[in-house]
Formats: C-alpha cells, structure tokens, sequence
C-alpha cells in the first residue's frame, strides 16, 4: 500500500475494534471534533506538522443523554512531513482506552546500533504467481444414459507470509558498510514493515470456492485444478541509524488462486 499525504503534514489514522457496538465514538483533535468512529471502522484524518492531542469521546445514542462513561486519555504526539500516525481503541470497563500503535518498546541494549531502522514510504510495484500443484477430481458418469451435474469445492489454506529481498544504497560512499548494516538490521526492518502494511503478516486464511460441473451421458471427466500463490510486489524505502537509505525490495503473500481445466477422459483407464 502506498501512503500519499499531502506535502504540509502527515496523517492520522485510528481504528476501533473489540466486541462492544452501541455508541459510536466522537474522535477530537487538538479539541475539535474531526471525526465520528463506530464499531469495526477506521478513520484517517489529515494533520498538519507539529505538536497535537487527541481524545476520544462517546457520541451518545440518545441526544443530550449520556450514561457516565468516561472519555478516553488524552494522547499526545507530534506529527513529522509525511508520518502516519496509527491509534487503536476499544471500550474498556466504563472506559474508553486509546493507544497508539507505533510507538515501539524500548529497544534493548545495542553494542551495534544497528537494529534500529525505520521505514520511510512503501510503493506497490506488480503482483507476481507462484506455482503450488494440482489436486485431480475425477467424475464418472459413463454407466449412466443421463447427464450429471456435481457440485465439488476447491479449497486450500495459505499464509500470509513477508519475505525481503538484499537492498540497494541510496548513498554514494560507505555502500558496503550500509549493506553490512542492512543485513544485521533485517530483523527489525521486517517488523517495521509489518506495522506500515498494515497486514497480519503470519495469519492463515481458508480459500473456498463452489465448482459446477456437468458430465454428459455415457462419459467421464477429469478436473484438475492448478493451484497459485499470489505475491504482492513492493519496494521499502529504509532508514538506517547511521544515515544510509536503502531500497528493500519485498513481497507478501496476498491470497491463493487456481486455474481449472476439465480433461475428458471416457473410455480411459484411470491408473
């Protein structure tokens, strides 16, 4: 995904998750009222650079009726050209609890310092397919003076998974010392990554898809269907503590596909 912000600031954007539904939440900035977020949505604001609070508060269901409930803590960050900005909330005994995203834990102690890199703009390039095999159905109808129709289901699970490839240097001098960086700092290039594409990197999914199929009198079928792993393309743009910027390409798997073939095979002996 490619961020695009304007030029003059950067972007807030907050999500709301967890399982309570009733009111929807008023989002404030710097104590005025920006947006307006309800359950299992996501709002992105932009906002100029500098120093900034944000609150959230409970739009109540009824006009000028409100249960008691507290808003949430006021946050403060400070909003750098081009930064996105992320926050999750979600309701929390009478509360609501708002947290920001990136801010990332305390690194421990580094003798290097070099693992320690931040991501500076992501761009999608192309999607590329990776062949996976075949799963082979055969449907038999030649005993039978009718037309058949089968319903059969293609399913298969997949991972979403992140791989880097080696980086190229932005700089003119020091490349082989920024490569030697680039490499001890992967680790944590790859975790900042996760964070800007905003994917559940190593979650499974299930695929399902219905097939119909009909098989003329007195014949048998074969389907085979070519499975694909489906790669999204991109390049990071990487900041690394010593001051070198690298392109590192990457690529996360996006989903599963599969090609279909129907092979008559009557009168075939299947073995």
């Amino acid at each position: 995904m490619t961020e695009r912000l304007d030029i003059s600031g950067g972007t807030v954007v907050i999500r709301r998750v967890g399982w309570y539904k009733l009111e929807s939440y008023f989002v404030w900035i710097d104590d005025v009222q920006v947006a307006r977020l309800r359950h299992g949505t996501e709002a992105t604001i932009p906002v100029p650079l500098g120093d900034h609070h944000i609150q959230l508060r409970y739009a109540p269901l009824i006009d000028r009726l409100n249960f008691g409930d507290k808003p949430s803590e006021i946050l403060r960050f400070h909003v750098e050209p081009h930064q996105v900005i992320r926050f999750e909330s979600q309701y929390k005994a009478g509360g609501i609890l708002l947290q920001r995203l990136d801010d990332p834990p305390a690194p421990p102690p580094s003798v290097s310092g070099a693992g320690d890199a931040r991501v500076l703009g992501v761009t999608e390039t192309k999607r590329i397919e990776e062949w996976l095999g075949e799963d082979v159905r055969l449907i038999d109808n030649s005993a039978s003076p009718a037309p058949v129709t089968r319903s059969l289901k293609a399913s298969r699970e997949w991972t979403r998974t992140l791989t880097l490839g080696a980086s190229h240097s932005q700089t003119v001098s020091g490349e082989v010392n920024a490569n030697l960086l680039w490499l001890s700092a992967k680790g944590s290039i790859e975790a900042e990554l996760q964070r800007t594409l905003t994917h559940s990197i190593g979650s499974t999914h299930l695929f399902e898809e219905e097939i119909s199929v009909t098989v003329p009198e007195r014949a048998a079928v074969r389907i085979v269907l070519g499975w694909k792993r489906i790669w999204q393309c991109g390049e990071a743009r990487v900041l690394l503590p010593e001051g070198s910027v690298h392109i590192v390409p990457y690529r996360v798997v996006v989903s599963v596909t599969f090609d279909q073939k129907i092979q008559d095979v009557t009168g075939h002996s299947e073995g």
